[in-house]
């Protein structure tokens, strides 16, 4: 018998990868989408969304993705260490281009390239969604290229839209001197913010209910000890909660505020990640 026979789950509630069919759609998850969703429509050029590690950036735009309708073409890249040459051979391979003919490109065939691909998308109604993530981490080379590639556009309508999703840092580096070009184009910029105690314990109970124990419930003492671990982000929360089942597990009983308490020393985990940023 393993853990999952022995709380009677159907599948594991708290894994760390991005998994839409347990996307919990907090008041920060919802309202964040609405607003990103908002710049979308509006035919925004360039939209931002932040965030600290573990918040569920990822996750929000995965499920956000899933919900777009036939008007857009999305090229979603996860590696943005990219020089402005990588940056267009990700964002026409994502879009179908046969690698063997775009990487004999140069940077201005690259751009001819991309420019054809938003013609064929414009004709028959559509636009390019361009998302990248961990943008913080993207040369500044790379940023000015994407500034300029927001400028593809006709009188009336952008041929692209771009998201930018990273944690806070990216909003600094954007402010600096030499990349304001770019600041001065996004029209939105929102943070997500970790979940309150209350948002945080309905989202491990849906967690636990998605995976087959709608009657499983964390009494008040364990949930005020995993509040206090993992201030509410959600990525602490399931990599504390998954460790929680496993002790539980060898200890043969259900998760108490103990179990928690030997969880969390297993995980060196000692107190909130930002605190300063947490409603009660």
């Amino acid at each position: 018998m393993n853990y999952l026979d022995f709380f009677g789950f159907h599948d594991q509630p708290f894994r760390l990868t991005p998994d839409r069919d347990f996307f919990y759609a907090s008041r920060k998850h919802s309202s964040l989408a609405e607003t990103i969703k908002f710049g979308i429509n509006q035919g925004d050029g360039f939209i931002i969304a932040l965030g600290e590690v573990g918040t569920g950036k990822t996750m929000l735009i995965r499920q956000l993705i899933g919900e777009l309708g036939a008007q857009f073409k999305t090229a979603f890249l996860v590696s943005p260490q990219l020089t402005p040459r990588e940056l267009l051979l990700a964002i026409l391979s994502d879009l179908g281009l046969p690698e063997k003919i775009i990487t004999r490109l140069s940077l201005h065939g690259l751009l001819q390239a991309l420019n054809r691909c938003l013609v064929k998308l414009a004709e028959t109604g559509r636009k390019l969604l361009i998302i990248i993530d961990e943008a913080q981490d993207l040369p500044d080379e790379s940023i000015e290229q994407l500034r300029l590639l927001s400028n593809f556009e006709t009188d009336k309508h952008k041929w692209l839209q771009i998201i930018l999703v990273g944690q806070p840092e990216l909003k600094e580096k954007l402010a600096r001197k030499h990349l304001r070009q770019l600041l001065q184009r996004v029209t939105v910029m929102e943070t997500l913010y970790p979940l309150s105690k209350k948002e945080m314990l309905l989202y491990v109970h849906y967690r636990l209910a998605r995976a087959g124990r709608g009657d499983f419930r964390l009494d008040s003492r364990a949930g005020q000890n995993l509040w206090r671990f993992t201030g509410g982000v959600p990525r602490l929360v399931n990599k504390l909660m998954g460790r929680a089942l496993l002790v539980a597990y060898a200890r043969q009983q259900e998760i108490n505020s103990s179990v928690i308490r030997e969880a969390a020393a297993s995980l060196h985990l000692k107190k909130p990640l930002f605190p300063f940023l947490l409603p009660w």
